[in-house]
């Protein structure tokens, strides 16, 4: 009996550990659980922060991109406005810079003085106050000592004034000089090889430039 009891008192005790060890493995469990169900909860709270971060510095960056491409377009625009102001600029210069050439060189010729004996007449009774159809009948009236010397005159003006024109051109490029040396030469052998003019001088000139680059 004794033995009995010792063994029934065996048994209860171990089910009573068994038990004991059952609830703190529950409670481990529980506790394990509610621990992962709380690291869950925070990662998952980290990933929308993360995720809300992650879209306002989207935003920002696209909108930081906007504005610089915005800012892009304006210096483009200003850019392309400043060249074609320039552009106007250097062709209104250059005209002008052509318009005062010309000028010059027709003030420069015109210093010459008169090259017809009745403008260079008139030229001397400029100031008198005469009309210039007075200027033109006085001029008429004049003798034949007074007209030849008006030629004289005249013609000496001429004379100066062709040198002005002459010293004015631009000297001849040696390219200018060989075609007008070797032109007629060309052309004529240019023609034995078609009866279209405009195909021979063409064909001519092409020979004179190839020959030109070989010297």
């Amino acid at each position: 009996i004794v033995q009995k009891k010792k063994i029934a008192a065996q048994k209860k005790k171990a089910t009573a550990k068994a038990a004991l060890i059952k609830r703190r493995a529950a409670v481990l469990r529980k506790k394990t659980a509610a621990k992962a169900a709380i690291l869950k909860k925070k990662t998952a709270a980290q990933k929308k922060r993360a995720a809300a971060k992650a879209a306002i510095l989207k935003k920002k960056t696209a909108a930081q991109k906007k504005r610089a491409a915005a800012k892009a377009a304006i210096l483009k625009k200003k850019t392309a406005a400043q060249k074609e102001r320039a552009a106007v600029q250097k062709k209104k210069a250059a005209a002008k810079a052509k318009k005062d050439a010309v000028k010059a060189k027709k003030a420069k010729i015109a210093s010459s003085g008169p090259v017809r004996p009745r403008a260079l007449f008139v030229s001397q009774q400029a100031g008198k106050g005469m009309s210039l159809k007075q200027m033109s009948e006085k001029f008429n009236t004049l003798g034949a000592s007074e007209k030849q010397a008006l030629v004289n005159q005249a013609q000496k003006n001429l004379a100066k004034r062709n040198e002005i024109r002459k010293s004015l051109k631009k000297p001849a490029t040696k390219y200018a000089l060989f075609v007008k040396k070797n032109f007629a030469t060309a052309y004529e052998s240019a023609k034995k090889q078609t009866n279209d003019k405009k195909a021979a001088f063409k064909l001519a000139v092409q020979t004179l430039a190839a020959q030109y680059k070989k010297q």
